[in-house]
């Protein structure tokens, strides 16, 4: 579905310019917490521009969760629609919304003990420890950016925001280990689980733009 809505979007905006007056059109390439991607802009008026993108996510990063050492999988394509505010120049205000194709997940084989819901689990044990950190697939932003897409000409822009996905919820889950009693294991990681809910879940519930990126405009 939201395949299929953004490229209905990126559709209109290459075709509205038609029946447009005094348009302008630009394309661009930016990288940043959004993955590395492009965007298409289109003047809907002298201080209006909507503007339509996607980024794949390329990275895998490695965290430490409270005392847990992790890898973490972003979301692998994030796609965002629309509209800039222009209040002089090239400073902007933003607003739209933003979708992900799934869920942040994380993954862990351990070399050395862990504590887990308040008892401590060696490597052989616990096996490999998965997790999900379930939140909103659709989110609505806002932003400050500097930089217009479709002026004449190549040029610079940055864009500095967050999106709201709402309160996260995670689960833990272990496989492959050699504790015997998988019932107590669950519990433990569900407490675990509770408890970075409660440490990280409040900065969890934004997800922050900052994007740089490379715009090609063709000005009305």
């Amino acid at each position: 579905m939201r395949k299929s809505l953004f490229t209905i979007v990126l559709a209109l905006l290459l075709a509205v310019p038609v029946a447009v007056s005094a348009q302008g059109l630009g394309i661009a390439g930016r990288a940043g917490t959004l993955g590395i991607g492009g965007e298409v802009a289109l003047d809907l008026g002298e201080s209006l521009v909507a503007r339509a993108g996607f980024g794949l996510m390329p990275f895998e990063p490695s965290i430490t969760i409270g005392d847990m050492d992790v890898t973490l999988k972003l979301p692998e394509k994030w796609y965002n629609v629309g509209l800039d505010l222009y209040l002089g120049g090239s400073f902007r205000l933003g607003a739209g919304m933003l979708f992900k194709s799934e869920d942040p997940s994380l993954v862990g084989n351990f070399t050395t003990s862990q504590d887990i819901g308040g008892r401590t689990f060696t490597p052989s044990e616990l096996g490999t420890l998965t997790g999900v950190i379930d939140s909103e697939d659709r989110a609505p932003y806002a932003l400050i950016g500097f930089g217009k897409h479709t002026s004449s000409g190549i040029g610079l822009f940055l864009d500095l925001g967050a999106a709201m996905l709402g309160e996260p919820n995670f689960t833990l889950a272990a496989t492959g280990g050699t504790f015997g009693d998988q019932a107590e294991l669950q519990t433990r990681l569900d407490a675990e689980a509770q408890s970075l809910e409660d440490e990280a879940g409040p900065y969890l519930k934004f997800w922050p733009i900052i994007n740089i990126g490379l715009r090609i405009g063709v000005g009305g």
